[in-house]
């Protein structure tokens, strides 16, 4: 009984290896296709990156256009670069006023501007 016994595992373990070494070229051939894929993956970030460094390079190409304009025409009309920054200033001035007395109204919940003098 012991014999048939061993001789039933020895079938067995070799029915093992015959799975295994059918198997191992499947194997082979599923890392084969996973490398293919890993490549694939890191050519698409690596265009990626390039693409993005290219459009940052155009960005900042286009912004130093756009200063040496703004100088050019600043030095070409210097009184109504000076008149333009004055009125941008007045009316950020004026905006932020408003927003201001109209946070100032809202928290005191009557709608009057109202500041409470602090005693010391």
């Amino acid at each position: 009984m012991n014999v048939d016994r061993n001789l039933g595992e020895m079938k067995m373990e070799t029915k093992t290896i015959e799975r295994a070494a059918d198997g191992a070229p499947q194997f082979a051939h599923l890392t084969h296709e996973v490398s293919k894929a890993r490549a694939l993956v890191n050519d698409v970030i690596e265009d990626g990156k390039r693409k993005a460094q290219r459009s940052v390079k155009h960005a900042v190409v286009a912004a130093e256009e756009c200063v040496e304009d703004t100088t050019y025409y600043i030095k070409r009309h210097p009184w109504q670069s000076v008149g333009l920054a004055a009125g941008l200033g007045v009316g950020t001035g004026l905006l932020a006023s408003w927003m201001v007395s109209r946070a100032v109204r809202a928290s005191t919940g009557n709608g009057k501007c109202e500041f409470q003098a602090v005693e010391r």
